[in-house]
């Protein structure tokens, strides 16, 4: 395991900005969250014929999960000022345009969460393509942890 040095610069700019906290060595499991994404993900899959909204939301966030757990095993989290705006750019600068449907999937659940006048249910569709990209993020994600180190030597 060594620091991921690919989106050092983002880094660096959301922790100066406080989008991202640095967090202590010793609870900077991503294989912890990373488990959390798989739940998430089952009930996403569960909820696929009852509810396409739930699907879709749980989806969303088994792959903010798994993005987190990157984050996590690097010593790093998303502040409430970062939130998962700082996820998904952290996710983008770290590794690539393999998450670029991480933005799609936070603006969507937003929109399903926080409903406007434009309101439209997920269709089932919709949310099984969502459940197929958190699946992929989840299992890119359990390939990837075991590879990154610590971001910084200044944990808490």
């Amino acid at each position: 395991m060594s620091r991921w040095k690919r989106g050092e610069a983002t880094i660096n700019r959301l922790l100066t900005a406080g989008d991202l906290d640095v967090i202590g060595k010793s609870v900077s499991d991503g294989a912890v969250v990373l488990e959390q994404a798989k739940r998430r993900l089952k009930i996403a899959e569960a909820a696929l014929q009852i509810d396409t909204d739930g699907a879709y939301t749980n989806a969303y966030d088994a792959a903010r999960l798994a993005a987190t757990a990157l984050l996590s095993q690097q010593a790093l989290r998303p502040t409430q000022r970062g939130g998962h705006r700082a996820v998904e750019e952290a996710l983008l600068a770290q590794f690539g345009p393999g998450f670029s449907k991480f933005s799609m999937l936070r603006r969507r659940r937003h929109e399903l969460d926080y409903p406007d006048t434009s309101y439209s249910e997920a269709s089932l569709p919709e949310a099984k393509e969502a459940v197929h990209t958190a699946k992929l993020f989840v299992k890119t994600a359990a390939t990837l942890l075991p590879e990154l180190g610590f971001f910084t030597d200044e944990s808490a």
